[in-house]
């Protein structure tokens, strides 16, 4: 007969009583609760030992880790981290009042209720339904770069879905994009889409007479590139001196460059907005100056 660690192993980590007694035998569930082989989440749930502590209130409550608390579950960057614990519950089921959860309501399927996450497709549309679009799309960036979830999957599942807040849903997966490398250039992306820019690629790759440089965000057309540029990047002072000698050398080819720092994109995203913009008509002459109030009304309304 089987151990309860032995079937819990095979099993997530987690399964229901009636599993484990059938499998197992009640004696031998006692008698793995007092020597703490096992540990009760709640009815009808057992655990191993050394769930993460978010997990394990998910699980006892019969409830699955949704929103920003599945995707940090699942290990993708986020631009902010979420104020409580989010969980989801089925359609239908009561949820009791804790203090500093927010509940959701949705269908949940077999799996996500086994191992008390939602699925990476469901926790991108969470997110990119109900986050502002920055916040939406440095979760689906990251989530295209864990190799969990596909463009195709999330393109599928957001034409499928009806639910409040998913046009913007949809407007996030087309612009998800792996090649960010993290939530902050993320966030610079939305601020330069936000103002219709287009053609700006991620980690591009400039090349010239001695140079080879990776811009955060780069148009090649019009070559003008953009740094989401983090205080603790350079780490030391040579660090530093290479990548201001970076940036001479892509002004030396005829590049434009702005410098953002994280704290700008987060909270002077108008600012952002009007210097990307005025960068780019350096280059397209007459295009963008005259809309640039235009342009920047979207970062408000959003």
């Amino acid at each position: 007969m089987l151990l309860p660690t032995e079937l819990l192993a095979t099993s997530g980590g987690v399964a229901p009583y009636r599993r484990i007694t059938a499998a197992c035998g009640r004696p031998a569930l006692r008698r793995a609760l007092a020597h703490g082989q096992v540990v009760r989440l709640g009815r009808n749930r057992y655990a191993l030992p050394g769930l993460p502590t978010d997990l394990a209130t998910a699980l006892g409550h019969g409830a699955c880790l949704s929103h920003l608390s599945a995707a940090i579950h699942l290990g993708w960057g986020v631009l902010h981290l979420p104020v409580g614990l989010h969980l989801a519950v089925p359609r239908g089921r009561r949820h009791p009042d804790r203090a500093g959860t927010r509940w959701a309501a949705t269908a949940l399927d077999a799996d996500e209720q086994h191992l008390g996450v939602t699925s990476p497709v469901r926790t991108v549309l969470h997110c990119a339904r109900t986050l502002p679009f920055a916040a939406g799309l440095a979760v689906a960036d990251s989530a295209l770069r864990s190799g969990l979830v596909t463009h195709d999957e999330l393109a599928h599942v957001a034409a499928s879905t009806r639910a409040p807040g998913i046009l913007r849903a949809r407007r996030v997966v087309r612009e998800a994009d792996e090649r960010a490398a993290n939530p902050f250039e993320s966030a610079l992306r939305a601020v330069v889409l936000q103002v219709g820019l287009r053609g700006f690629v991620p980690q591009l790759v400039v090349t010239g007479r001695g140079l080879f440089a990776c811009v955060d965000l780069g148009d090649p057309d019009r070559r003008v590139a953009f740094e989401a540029d983090g205080y603790g990047v350079h780490g030391t002072r040579r660090a530093f001196a290479a990548d201001l000698a970076r940036h001479d050398d892509l002004q030396g080819e005829g590049w434009v460059t702005r410098r953002f720092a994280y704290e700008q994109v987060l909270r002077r995203r108008r600012w952002v907005g009007e210097q990307a913009l005025v960068a780019a008509s350096q280059r397209v002459v007459g295009r963008a100056g005259p809309h640039i109030g235009r342009r920047l009304q979207r970062l408000d309304a959003m």
